[in-house]
């Protein structure tokens, strides 16, 4: 990131800010003197920080959120994360694959609901193959600090003792100490901007894009968001928009990636749809890697076989998604990928056989019964 923000001829100051008025940010900078800025158009991407929930004692050195896990000095016996989402998910599977005792502790029905289920259910599975103890429909009520261990009271009446525990409850906008009263933009519950299809906040040359105005938070869109905001402050004519398909990708063990629509949103907006999959055990490259629990999965639009989601858990699962996004970009159906040449042996093949399943999934629903 340096050798670009150079390349640019951009100068980076380092400090804390707040507004002093809409145009106007003020920098302290520790024991040296604070710097006044001021800006025809400031962009806000001051990211996010963990929701950290109540009656936690964060004080104790044996308890972490999702950005003080990272200063942990050593790996653990046991651990519990609780908060099954991304960064809860994630995190649990890499401690397992490290050799680390976890148990994953949710009050919700199922993983990361934003999945189409199937994949949820296929994650839950290959995380508890792993190794990882996951109690949804559960939570903590109590952490009591012991001696050599921490014990957690859950909800449904068990505990765990564990030697370090992850609270993962979230993230909220990071717009403490910016004073934004100043400037007369509202700030949401959890610390989120709203802002218009240009990135604009209620104050018109001052943007927002990233973590700090909520949903998605990636890292790739909150790039993109940033680019369209400048772009439309300065009047600049090659980007306009961010893609209305956005790939989410979540890197646990194995990874899941997913872009469009789910079997329960084509259900909720009534869409007549069918899926086709393909899973890696049949595939030679899969056979190959000894992945042999991947799966590609299509959503498909009925009436005329246009691709409307895809849904990947497995090897290389957030770049293989990228094949399906274009096609689902450009408006294609799953002929794409059965009239396209695939390298052999490769996991991208997999697609043309999902798009082949999809095809018998349409026909068998036009045969009569």
């Amino acid at each position: 990131m340096q050798q670009n923000v150079a390349r640019h001829q951009i100068e980076l100051i380092r400090g804390d800010a707040a507004f002093e008025d809409a145009h106007t940010v003020r920098v302290t900078r520790g024991a040296e003197p604070e710097l006044w800025l001021h800006g025809d158009v400031i962009l806000i991407a001051s990211g996010s920080v963990p929701n950290r929930g109540r009656d936690i004692p964060f004080d104790d050195p044996r308890i972490y959120d999702s950005d003080t896990i990272l200063q942990m000095d050593r790996i653990p016996g046991s651990l519990a994360v609780v908060g099954a989402g991304v960064i809860g998910c994630e995190y649990a599977t890499i401690f397992t694959a490290l050799g680390v005792r976890v148990a994953l502790v949710d009050g919700r029905e199922r993983l990361l609901p934003f999945l189409d289920a199937e994949m949820s259910d296929r994650l839950r599975l290959q995380m508890e193959l792993l190794g990882v103890d996951v109690r949804l429909r559960d939570g903590v009520t109590r952490v009591e600090p012991e001696a050599e261990a921490l014990r957690l009271d859950l909800k449904r009446g068990a505990s765990l003792t564990v030697h370090k525990v992850l609270f993962a409850a979230g993230r909220l906008g990071d717009t403490r100490g910016l004073a934004l009263e100043r400037t007369g933009i509202p700030v949401g519950d959890r610390g989120h901007l709203e802002v218009n299809e240009h990135y604009q906040t209620a104050i018109p040359h001052i943007y927002a894009a990233g973590d700090v105005i909520g949903f998605p938070a990636l890292a790739a869109t909150s790039l993109e968001q940033a680019r369209v905001a400048m772009c439309h402050a300065f009047d600049l004519k090659y980007k306009t928009r961010v893609a209305p398909i956005v790939p989410l990708a979540v890197y646990t063990i194995p990874e899941v990636s997913m872009a469009g629509e789910t079997e329960e949103s084509c259900r909720v907006k009534a869409i007549d749809y069918c899926v086709g999959r393909a899973p890696y055990r049949t595939n030679a490259r899969g056979q190959i890697t000894g992945d042999l629990a991947g799966q590609i999965k299509l959503v498909i639009r009925a009436s005329d076989k246009a691709l409307l989601g895809v849904h990947i858990i497995g090897q290389s699962a957030s770049e293989l998604i990228h094949v399906g996004l274009m096609v689902m970009q450009a408006g294609g159906t799953i002929d794409a990928f059965i009239e396209t040449v695939f390298n052999y042996p490769t996991l991208g093949d997999a697609y043309k056989y999902a798009a082949y399943d999809g095809l018998g999934a349409l026909q068998r629903r036009r045969e009569p019964r």
